[in-house]
């Protein structure tokens, strides 16, 4: 019986300890994606400043990030950045985009968001990170916070 239960129980560990290694979870996690400010210029249009913050040991390169920008609630554009962005291990990386609107009620809540200053921002991102040549990593984000708006 003996004989019997040793190599039963050895499966059973090295089960469990596969198990235990294996992991769900994507290779970005951790990233972030948040609004540091956003600045409407004077012939209409407004720049969003963000930034990719990456507490992890390892760099990143973002290929590709698509962002939907909601203010005080409401949806006031999207950006989307197409040049790779580098990511240092354990530090941050900033851009500045152009935002593309997302109409009138949009432009009516950035500029009541601009009168006061700053605004409560909820921001959707879907990040694209290479990882090794061809091979990607796709995240889809959430942030919410409170951000700068100003005029030029």
């Amino acid at each position: 019986m003996k004989k019997f239960l040793t190599p039963f129980f050895l499966i059973v560990m090295l089960a469990a300890l596969v198990a235990g290694c294996s992991s769900n979870n994507s290779t970005t996690a951790g990233l972030k994606v948040e609004l540091t400010g956003l600045t409407r210029a004077g012939d209409g249009g407004t720049r969003v400043a963000w930034r990719v913050v990456n507490p992890n040991v390892i760099s990143y390169i973002v290929a590709q990030v698509r962002l939907r920008v909601y203010v005080d609630g409401v949806l006031i554009g999207t950006v989307t950045e197409r040049d790779p962005l580098a990511v240092p291990a354990q530090s941050h990386a900033d851009r500045a985009s152009p935002l593309v609107s997302a109409g009138s009620d949009a432009e009516r809540k950035l500029a009541a968001a601009s009168a006061a200053g700053a605004g409560a921002y909820r921001l959707e991102s879907a990040v694209l990170v290479q990882l090794y040549g061809d091979i990607t990593d796709k995240s889809n984000l959430i942030a919410t916070g409170t951000v700068p708006v100003t005029t030029k």
